[in-house]
């Protein structure tokens, strides 16, 4: 829908605030962190990655100099993930841009203001699709509580959920993240196996979404954000952390690749039960088994398992030092006897988890760098045909692949 005039008819500037508050989360610490096109190829709308898949076969101890050698040789298997398209829209009239772009205008120039909170929002959604699984289940229908038709009442996806493809959910942990913690106004909801019922968000209120369209709603349904077109229920999102550390296991594949491949099963601890640093500690350990020397670790968590660690500090009289990461971001010292490494809170994190990763061994899959879709005339603002409307576009061909899922690791199910 697009801007009007009597949209912003609130921030002329008579006698108000002198600018707009926004109180939105904008952190994106995992986004600013990862590696762009670090060792995989680009091709076919997919991104391929080299991979070692098994040890040398020729390495043998002689047992005496007339002995004969073992030939043998290391595999190399390709690890690949599709590209997905990232968009970002609005639309403005031409009166608003004109009634809005001086001071006397309105507060804030709405073009700018508009531009600068979508590439924000687009930003922290893409934070958000990386701790995710590539399926883009934001939500569960709760078994109690929708009212009518078009009254969604949700909750956080448990092991009910009926799209079986996404695993490893366990309701509310903590409650860091809300059901509709993802959820706005304007977005087109699928519901149900591949999204196949629709309705377009028109308010949230509490756990509770209210949509049109009349979608047909049952207890467990999954609740995916689709396209303006109704389509890409579990096909069209970033294949995240979720999706490279899942509990799947054997010939199960994560990018391809078979999880009984040597390093390509993440370190997992999914027993229920208060965080402790001995805990962290074993799944740091055992990643750092297949990680290269050099490499770098982070660990990520939400707020509750994020003051649980500053308390555990505490309570065993260590000290609570500080670390940075690349871009400013300060976290917690977590020290395991094998590198600096740091706690940090990123509130996109799934809730009761604390993700152990090794930042060089992941890398973000891009076509090209982010950007706005332009028109060689006009730039970024296109004017729509018979209206005097201009849209703006942001998009991104994109996508997220682990190269050792093994130097990883998640600790489930954990609380204060």
């Amino acid at each position: 829908m697009a801007i009007l005039l009597s949209n912003v008819s609130n921030a002329l500037q008579k006698v108000i605030m002198p600018f707009i508050q926004d109180n939105f989360d904008k952190k994106t610490i995992l986004l600013d962190q990862v590696k762009r096109n670090s060792g995989v190829t680009f091709m076919n709308d997919n991104f391929y990655a080299p991979v070692r898949t098994s040890r040398h076969g020729g390495i043998t101890n002689l047992a005496n100099d007339g002995n004969s050698l073992v030939s043998g040789s290391s595999s190399i298997g390709q690890a690949s993930v599709p590209v997905k398209i990232l968009t970002g829209t609005f639309d403005i009239s031409k009166l608003t841009l004109d009634a809005t772009k001086t001071d006397k205008g309105a507060v804030e120039n709405q073009l700018t203001f508009q531009a600068t909170t979508l590439a924000d929002d687009f930003a922290k959604n893409t934070n958000r699709q990386y701790f995710s699984d590539g399926y883009g289940v934001v939500a569960e229908v709760a078994t109690s509580g929708s009212v009518g038709v078009g009254t969604i009442a949700l909750s956080v996806p448990t092991a009910s959920l009926d799209d079986a493809r996404s695993l490893d959910w366990y309701g509310t942990v903590n409650g860091d993240i809300s059901p509709v913690e993802y959820i706005f106004p304007g977005q087109v909801l699928g519901i149900g196996t591949a999204g196949a019922d629709l309705g377009t968000v028109t308010s949230v209120s509490g756990n509770t979404v209210i949509v049109t369209g009349a979608p047909v709603v049952a207890a467990n349904d999954a609740i995916y954000i689709v396209d303006g077109s109704g389509a890409g229920a579990g096909t069209s999102e970033i294949q995240g952390m979720r999706a490279a550390l899942s509990s799947s296991t054997g010939t199960s594949t994560y990018a391809n690749v078979a999880r009984s491949t040597n390093g390509w099963t993440p370190q997992l601890n999914t027993t229920s039960e208060a965080l402790s640093i001995s805990a962290m500690e074993s799944v740091y350990l055992a990643a750092k088994k297949f990680a290269q020397t050099s490499d770098r670790y982070a660990i990520f968590v939400n707020k509750t398992l994020y003051k649980k660690y500053g308390d555990l500090l505490t309570a065993l009289r260590r000290s609570v030092n500080t670390t940075d990461l690349l871009g400013g971001w300060t976290g917690l010292e977590f020290a395991a006897g094998a590198g600096r490494v740091g706690v940090f809170l990123d509130y996109d994190t799934p809730d009761g988890e604390a993700l152990v990763i090794n930042l060089d061994s992941w890398t973000i899959t891009q076509v090209s760098d982010m950007n706005w879709l332009e028109d060689p005339n006009s730039g970024a603002l296109v004017r729509r045909r018979d209206s005097i409307t201009y849209q703006a576009t942001m998009v991104w061909f994109t996508n997220l692949i682990c190269l050792a899922p093994g130097a990883n690791g998640r600790l489930l199910q954990k609380t204060a």
